[in-house]
């Protein structure tokens, strides 16, 4: 348990003295989101937040920055600092790495990582992609934050690390020139996949036909790279523990490559039941042992086991699904009790918006759909699905194989006559704050969780009191906080607070404050208002 906020006081009324504690106590692990995807790889924030939103509330929107334009890279938010890519036109156009203060969206640093090679005006249909300048909006890459260190990897395969105070370069790669590399149709959209001390990035063809590689953050060398020849596809890797291993996965073209994060050691190899394509943009993601992935125009989702026996790794597939709920362009899902909570949809059709969807994990079975969420980005925080929807609605719903239920929703980019903009990303959450990004802009919400404060109390006849419990911002208690609450008391503050007796009186909820009526106030007593995770 952690305790949020503490204050004691006592109030005497001859002999009746009262001391009160107002506190909340709960399991909190408030943290930073230091990369795509979260500080675990899987798209989860454990950040408590609130269920149901008072958007009107002064201080729910915390900032909005509207020079953070063109692009679809996410947030990656640490030590008060939130960091995210654009382009930007000085004189030709620049691919920029920037940081704003994450408490005020205050433009902190921005520096040039290489040139650009998505151009907003261009009204040309762009090819293959591979020359500059074709029509794209701007990065799609995020960047990677860890003690101080931003790592960046730019559309022609820039490497970039830069001082998160200042934004001075550390040290740069360039891929191409150095390792051999290669573009690929419509440039890089993977983010640099940051574990430990290490940078995990495919190459896109090599010299030496090893493109599958992971670089040093502490001075960008060469830490080890696979003897395999694997092309890039726009999936950014994926971290997770396997059979007690800790392994990197790469989406490549043809299948799913799985190395020793420590070493680059061959793990197995999932071949998909579909077309091999560049254009792959959704990452793979693991639940216990089982990996799922998802790919578009015409293809579908597919999903194998993962077993280790008898010094041998086995990738059994289970099950390849077809059909619009099961294709996704570039939104990666996230899984909450064996169940994948995904966005999905072609780079084609607007109306009505694509659907978010339920799937069951083991078997592949679509469990519901509703519609017109798009193709923006979705997480899990605090046990919860929280979406991005392309045309700029923040939106919470309860993750449920039976049925959707929406919690909360804001509409967080609207530009009036200029439209939202382009949502084609993840949400990012650090200490309960949502972080967004359009091409038009970015935003920041608090839907943090305040602390608990036992108000004064009413002494009423018969030494008998009224207790009062809001928040130390003076924000309404909402109805599933109160019913996660309980008020306890002592009569010896060297009792332990697990051993404090729970409260017996009724607990009723009225205009946002927790009401205790006909407490028992006739000894010498402290009460403890807490809440249970």
């Amino acid at each position: 348990m952690t305790i949020t906020r503490r204050s004691c006081k006592a109030s005497t009324t001859g002999k009746l003295a009262t001391g009160l504690l107002g506190l909340s106590l709960f399991t909190s692990a408030a943290s930073d989101w230091p990369q795509y995807r979260g500080p675990t790889h899987d798209g989860v924030s454990t950040d408590r937040i609130l269920s149901q939103w008072d958007t009107n509330r002064p201080g729910f929107v915390v900032w909005r920055n509207r020079s953070l334009t063109n692009g679809f890279s996410s947030f990656a938010v640490s030590q008060g600092r939130a960091f995210t890519l654009i382009s930007r036109d000085l004189g030709e156009l620049k691919e920029v790495c920037v940081a704003v203060d994450a408490a005020t969206g205050t433009n902190l640093w921005a520096t040039v990582i290489d040139s650009a090679p998505w151009d907003p005006s261009y009204t040309g249909d762009g090819g293959s992609g591979i020359a500059p300048y074709y029509k794209g909006d701007g990065p799609r890459s995020t960047p990677a934050v860890k003690d101080g260190r931003v790592v960046a990897l730019s559309g022609f395969l820039h490497l970039v690390c830069l001082n998160a105070t200042n934004g001075s370069v550390i040290w740069s790669n360039n891929l191409i020139a150095s390792y051999g590399a290669s573009e690929i149709a419509w440039q890089n959209a993977a983010s640099p996949r940051l574990d430990g001390d290490l940078i995990f990035a495919n190459l896109n063809g090599s010299t030496n036909n090893r493109t599958l590689v992971a670089f040093r953050i502490t001075d960008g060398s060469r830490a080890w790279s696979a003897l395999l020849n694997e092309n890039m596809t726009h999936a950014t890797p994926v971290v997770a523990t396997i059979e007690g291993v800790r392994q990197v996965i790469f989406a490549t073209p043809w299948h799913l490559v799985s190395l020793n994060c420590t070493n680059g050691a061959f793990l197995w190899l999932y071949d998909y039941p579909f077309y091999p394509s560049t254009s792959m943009g959704a990452s793979p993601i693991v639940h216990s042992n089982i990996v799922f992935c998802s790919a578009s125009y015409g293809r579908g989702a597919a999903a194998a086991r993962i077993t280790y026996a008898g010094g041998n790794w086995t990738a059994t597939h289970l099950y390849y699904k077809t059909g619009l709920n099961y294709r996704s362009i570039w939104m990666t899902p996230v899984c909450s009790g064996g169940y994948v909570y995904t966005l999905c949809g072609e780079n084609y059709g607007t109306s009505p918006m694509q659907p978010l969807n339920c799937i069951e994990l083991n078997t592949g079975n679509l469990m519901w759909f509703t519609d017109d969420f798009g193709r923006g980005g979705t997480i899990l925080v605090d046990g919860k699905v929280l979406t991005l929807t392309e045309d700029g609605q923040l939106v919470l719903s309860q993750p449920d194989p039976a049925a959707y239920l929406e919690l909360a929703r804001f509409r967080a980019f609207d530009f009036n006559a200029a439209g939202p903009g382009k949502c084609w990303n993840s949400p990012a959450v650090a200490d309960g704050r949502i972080y967004a990004r359009s091409t038009r802009g970015g935003i920041c919400v608090d839907v943090s969780v305040p602390p608990l404060r036992m108000l004064r109390p009413q002494f009423m006849a018969g030494n008998r009191l009224q207790l009062l419990i809001g928040t130390a911002n003076g924000s309404p208690l909402d109805s599933n906080r109160f019913a996660k609450l309980e008020v306890r008391y002592t009569t010896n503050l060297a009792t332990s607070l697990p051993n404090w007796t729970k409260l017996t009186n009724s607990l009723v909820l009225t205009n946002g404050q927790v009401r205790v009526d006909n407490v028992d106030g006739g000894a010498f007593r402290c009460f403890i208002a807490a809440e249970s995770p």
